[in-house]
């Protein structure tokens, strides 16, 4: 896959998943905020495009059967995503009032790693999927890259929230 091919793929992922998410009810400053987030993991999600396809180095064989799943995980993964960033957004919005009560925390405490579950979940089945149709090399080379990649993106994000009080 080139790279411009690439961003053609990428730019149909993020429209479909853009259609899929739909609106939040929230303040016009929320909801911009949070269409901001949204357009930055969407840079994100083309640079993991870019570096999966630049990084695998499949044929075209390889590539029409590889594209399909990974294209699967990815919508898997804008969804997963756009349900932590409404977890975020209902943090930040105990955090402006103040105070995070007992089950306030133990809500998002359980969303939260529900969410880490389903992401190591999505990953798990991708790799298992995609090492049916890949080299065993090629499929720890993914492994490794997605988990490098989120490990990443996750410690950007973390180092925005603020800890709980």
């Amino acid at each position: 896959m080139t790279i411009r091919s690439a961003t053609r793929y990428l730019a149909g992922v993020v429209l479909c998943a853009g259609l899929a998410l739909g609106a939040h009810a929230g303040t016009p400053e929320e909801d911009a905020t949070l269409g901001l987030i949204r357009e930055q993991f969407q840079d994100v999600d083309l640079r993991r495009v870019i570096e999966v396809s630049a990084s695998m180095k499949l044929d075209e064989q390889g590539a029409k059967r590889f594209w399909p799943i990974y294209r699967a995980y990815l919508a898997e993964i804008v969804a997963l995503r756009d349900r932590q960033i409404d977890t975020l957004a209902e943090y930040a919005r105990q955090l402006d009032a103040g105070w995070i009560d007992d089950p306030t925390a133990r809500t998002s405490l359980a969303r939260s790693l529900a969410l880490e579950q389903a992401r190591v979940d999505a990953r798990h089945h991708m790799i298992r999927k995609a090492g049916e149709v890949i080299t065993p090399i090629q499929t720890l080379r993914l492994y490794q890259l997605e988990l490098a990649m989120d490990a990443s993106i996750g410690s950007r994000v973390l180092q925005q929230i603020p800890l709980a009080k």
